[in-house]
């Protein structure tokens, strides 16, 4: 992994110029990024991871065992690097890098959350300041699930597909619903069967999820002061959905400023941006698989 950062040779020497461009603008803002915004982004990342994903790992696996505690953090430098190797135009890299890394005795289940999250939401930074297009971003995200799928320790990813079926809605009240359909976008992109809609009720988001399969729902929510409805809604959609063991991920600014709320609404976790999103509703349906069998 060391040699990730350094080895710019890997996505360096491509053309036409217009893609040397691109990769040389995509480093500096890498650079600008590992200043103090970057920071502050990456730590917010940590805290959904730590106080969200972990605490769920546990309750489905008993305990973490000492040999699972994180001894590996990639700094911003290094996710840069694999960032970008997903953007590169051969994704054999991207594959060979993370297989390296497995190779290595790194636990699958720590390079998914201290890399893959970390990377996914870059690209999705890289996005937002026109760095890269929609085109390059989703197809580098899809890349980063796929390395989910391919990795995973059980990896069924015939019935994992099947199963990609997510409800998208803002919560109830809500009125922003512009970042409802990005997300959308990107789901879409990486596989999933979407369903989406404006802001609804508690009871008719209920009756979407009785009436139809979902593995995942995606609430979002803008204003602190609908948090109740939200966790009404949460509540109604565990008490009726055809799928008892249904996953619910929140996203929206609240949840930024607030990454506690997550717990207070009943949420599973909550995404800092479209492109996390998917990797972390592909990890809420496989966590669902894995309580399955366990039980």
């Amino acid at each position: 992994m060391q040699n990730l950062a350094s080895s710019e040779s890997q996505w360096g020497d491509r053309s036409p110029h217009e893609t040397e461009r691109a990769a040389e603008a995509r480093q500096v803002f890498a650079r600008k990024r590992a200043a103090e915004a970057a920071r502050e982004r990456y730590l917010v990342l940590g805290q959904v991871v730590q106080a969200e994903i972990i605490p769920r790992l546990m309750l489905l696996r008993g305990s973490l065992p000492a040999e699972a505690r994180p001894t590996f953090k990639p700094n911003v430098e290094q996710v840069a690097a694999f960032a970008d190797l997903a953007l590169a135009p051969d994704e054999a890299p991207m594959i060979e890098a993370f297989s390296a890394l497995v190779a290595e005795g790194y636990l699958v289940d720590r390079l998914f959350l201290d890399l893959l999250a970390p990377s996914a939401a870059l690209l999705g930074r890289l996005w937002d300041e026109d760095l890269c297009d929609f085109i390059e971003v989703t197809t580098g995200v899809a890349r980063l699930q796929l390395l989910v799928s391919r990795f995973r320790v059980d990896d069924d990813a015939v019935a994992s597909h099947r199963k990609r079926r997510l409800l998208l809605m803002g919560s109830p009240g809500e009125q922003h619903t512009f970042g409802v359909r990005i997300v959308e976008q990107f789901l879409r992109k990486a596989g999933w069967v979407v369903s989406s809609g404006l802001s609804s009720s508690p009871e008719e988001i209920a009756a979407l999820v009785a009436s139809e399969w979902f593995g995942v729902v995606g609430l979002t929510l803008s204003c602190e002061t609908r948090i109740d409805q939200l966790a009404m809604a949460i509540r109604s959609v565990r008490a009726a959905s055809r799928n008892r063991s249904i996953g619910v991920m929140v996203g929206g600014p609240v949840f930024l400023e607030h990454p506690e709320f997550v717990e207070r609404v009943g949420a599973d976790a909550s995404a800092v941006d479209a492109a996390t999103a998917v990797l972390l509703a592909q990890r809420l349906l496989d966590l669902a698989a894995d309580c399955a069998k366990k039980t």
